[in-house]
């Protein structure tokens, strides 16, 4: 006779309606150990389920039931699957827009009782609601909610919680297209000419002739440049999440490239230096992990340049130069793209 496991193993027993069954002590989402019942028509069947169970006790992992509320899978998701995949600031996001929007409406509901008809309703209340800031949602905001849930559904249904994905059978809402017209070439001349003298004058120069993103400019470092064969090469991004710099990755291998520099970015780049020895005071704090110590734009005392702080002062450039500053960055790389911008 064969030894019995120990106790909270499990064992494969046969039931009287000729299935098999073992039960089996697990770890929940929540941190908690519960028992959970397995179910199968043959002895194989069953005693794999049971090794996986197990197996995902000796790794930490908690074994999800698929009647859990959705919230609670929510934050297993997050923690276990999306934390691991996703950039800092993609995670960051998908955080919020869970939080903010999925788990009140939604997040009661139990995972395997989610319905085609409860994310359609979500979506619609969505459209007739506001944000966190006051106003109706986008559409594109309302894309992104739609793309969380559906993602993290998906996890479920490759995991075999559920047997389908519900909001991928929910079409994804609509977005505005905001029509965005470029600069053209007599207002740029016009910004160029008002931005002569701010010390942020070569990054927005960067950015419009060569359509950087905003993130990708304020990351630059002296290493990236070449000054004598005018190119830059676009290693990292810079953003702020949750209050805290991040130094990160371009978006994917294609946005790691090498950019031609009209002379007019050139000159002022080897101007640069000069601006920020004028204006440095004693640094007052240390860098951030994964900063290059040859980072270009930093502000007095050594700091990266907040994003939203390198937006208002091209805000206030716009107005100065009597130019519409609504989404100054679309517009600069839209201009860029359309080739308009001064070259040399």
């Amino acid at each position: 006779m064969g030894k019995r496991n120990p106790n909270g193993m499990g064992t494969v027993v046969k039931r009287s309606d000729g299935r098999y069954q073992a039960a089996v002590y697990v770890y929940t989402a929540t941190g908690h150990r519960q028992r959970k019942y397995v179910y199968g028509h043959t002895w194989e069947e069953v005693n794999d389920k049971r090794l996986k169970l197990l197996g995902n006790n000796r790794k930490g992992v908690p074994s999800v039931e698929s009647s859990m509320l959705l919230k609670d899978y929510l934050l297993y998701w997050l923690d276990v699957v999306a934390s691991h995949e996703l950039r800092v600031s993609t995670f960051s996001r998908y955080s919020a827009l869970i939080n903010d929007y999925i788990v009140p409406h939604l997040g009661h509901r139990r995972l395997n009782r989610l319905s085609v008809g409860d994310v359609r309703r979500f979506l619609a209340d969505l459209a007739k609601g506001k944000g966190k800031g006051g106003k109706m949602l986008s559409g594109r905001t309302r894309q992104f909610v739609h793309a969380v849930l559906r993602s993290a559904l998906q996890h479920a249904v490759r995991e075999e919680m559920i047997g389908r994905n519900v909001a991928r059978l929910v079409a994804p809402p609509k977005a505005e297209t905001a029509e965005i017209k470029p600069l053209d070439k007599p207002k740029a001349e016009m910004l160029i000419e008002h931005a002569d003298k701010h010390w942020l004058r070569a990054a927005w120069l960067i950015l419009l002739a060569t359509g950087l993103r905003r993130g990708e400019v304020l990351g630059l470092a002296w290493s990236d440049v070449d000054l004598t064969a005018r190119s830059l090469r676009v290693r990292r991004t810079l953003q702020k999440i949750d209050g805290e710099y991040v130094f990160g990755e371009p978006k994917s291998k294609r946005s790691r490239r090498v950019m031609r520099l009209p002379l007019l970015c050139v000159e002022a780049l080897r101007r640069h230096p000069d601006i920020a020895a004028e204006r440095a005071l004693p640094a007052q704090w240390r860098p951030l992990p994964r900063q290059p110590a040859d980072l270009i734009f930093v502000t007095r005392t050594g700091r990266p340049v907040d994003p939203r702080t390198f937006n208002r002062a091209f805000e206030r450039l716009c107005r100065r130069a009597g130019i519409d500053p609504t989404r100054p960055a679309a517009h600069l790389r839209h201009l860029a793209a359309h080739g308009r911008g001064r070259r040399a």
